[in-house]
Parts: C-alpha cells; sequence; structure tokens
C-alpha cells in the first residue's frame, strides 16, 4: 500500500557541455503506419526502438484496485547513445538507464518508446504510462490526473504514452522511481510526483525536438 511516501532527493550534479543530438536528417513528425504485409509492429517507426502499443491479449486482467506499490530503483546508466546503437532495460518499465541524444517533446503520444522518455525524466519530467489492454476508463482517468497539474502548472513536464509489456494497468515514473498500480488513485499519484518531480540530474523544462508519434497537449 503506497500512502506515505518517503521524501527522497535526488542530488546529482548537472552535465556539464553541449549534449550533442542524434545525427539523423529531419524527420516527418506525423504518425508512421506501416504496411499491414510489411512485417512491422503497427503504430510509429521508432527504428531499433519501435514497439507494438496495441493490445495482444483480450483476457488480460490487471487485478483488483488498490492504491498499487511506489519503489526506488537504483540508478542503471544515462548515457546517451546513437539511433543505431541497440538498448535494452532490465526494468519493465526502467526508471533509468541511456538513451537517445534527442529528448521528446512533453505532451501525449501514440507510442513512444523507453529510449526516448528516460532523456525526459532525466530532465526532471515524469512519465505517465498505460498497459495497451487498459480500460478506457483508466486512461481517462489517468490523463484527468495530467489536466488536473497543468491547469495549476501549465508548463508541468509530462509524457503520456502507452507501454508494452507493463506489468500493471498504470505507472508513473520519474528519475530512479516508479510507481505501479491496477487502477488509477489519483491522490497516490499526486503524492509520488509531488515527491519525485523535477528531482532529476538535469532541471531542464525545453521541449525535446523529437516528436515521432506525438498527439499533442492534453
Amino acid at each position: 500500500m503506497l500512502r506515505a511516501l518517503p521524501l527522497f532527493l535526488l542530488l546529482a550534479a548537472c552535465e556539464g557541455g553541449t549534449v550533442p543530438l542524434d545525427e539523423a536528417p529531419p524527420v516527418d513528425r506525423a504518425v508512421v503506419a506501416p504496411a499491414a504485409d510489411a512485417g512491422l509492429p503497427p503504430g510509429p517507426d521508432h527504428g531499433l526502438d519501435s514497439f507494438d502499443p496495441t493490445c495482444r491479449d483480450d483476457a488480460w486482467d490487471p487485478g483488483a484496485c488498490d492504491d498499487g506499490q511506489g519503489e526506488r530503483r537504483e540508478l542503471a546508466g544515462q548515457a546517451h547513445l546513437a539511433v543505431d546503437v541497440p538498448i535494452t532495460y532490465a526494468d519493465d518499465p526502467p526508471a533509468s538507464g541511456d538513451h537517445r541524444g534527442e529528448w521528446a517533446r512533453w505532451g501525449a503520444y501514440s507510442a513512444l518508446p523507453p529510449q526516448r522518455w528516460l532523456h525526459n525524466l532525466e530532465h526532471g519530467g515524469v512519465a505517465f504510462l498505460y498497459h495497451p489492454c487498459a480500460d478506457a476508463a483508466d486512461v481517462e482517468a489517468l490523463r484527468a490526473v495530467i489536466r488536473a497539474r497543468v491547469a495549476v502548472d501549465p508548463a508541468f513536464r509530462y509524457i503520456l504514452t502507452p507501454y508494452a509489456d507493463l506489468p500493471a494497468a498504470v505507472a508513473v515514473v520519474a528519475w530512479e522511481w516508479r510507481y505501479l498500480a491496477p487502477c488509477v488513485q489519483a491522490d497516490v499519484m499526486d503524492a509520488f510526483i509531488d515527491q519525485h518531480y523535477r528531482q532529476a540530474p538535469e532541471d531542464i523544462a525545453a521541449d525535446g525536438g523529437y516528436a515521432v508519434g506525438f498527439l499533442g497537449p492534453l
């Protein structure tokens, strides 16, 4: 049960110097739907980082609704790797780890891989994730949590995306911290966000240049 979470402030030095962005030509930021016979997962084309953002198990069950669980995850890396270098993670979902040099524009996505949104977490934002098979009411409740935050702070830094193989219906992930639950409990999520939002190595609010699958702000 997660009601009173310990306040943990990440004390990390900001990285110095200029961070190189991916060396790639500009791309069409619209959602790319591959042909049905292309042998690729549906959804945006993220190159090596593409994943299937659709529900693959109609019998999936998140379990009984409860407060969920928040936990700290040890630092698993934070290097910026080129787009042709494979990146995998031991955790689903990861709360840190090596990632791409170009972070994502803040907002909602039809699908965005962790190789991108981890960089957003490194900049102090949070990622709101939902299982591709999650109930539509839970996804809408997750959006409501975000909208309530934005109403108070229009510059609130967030990513919203489905996440393949999420071991829960919904999750909120901050740098080195994650909260997973079978349903949306707004007060518990808010407590988690209050404690871990903008507690990351770099406090950078600027939009990233990556926006494949971008749907816009909520």
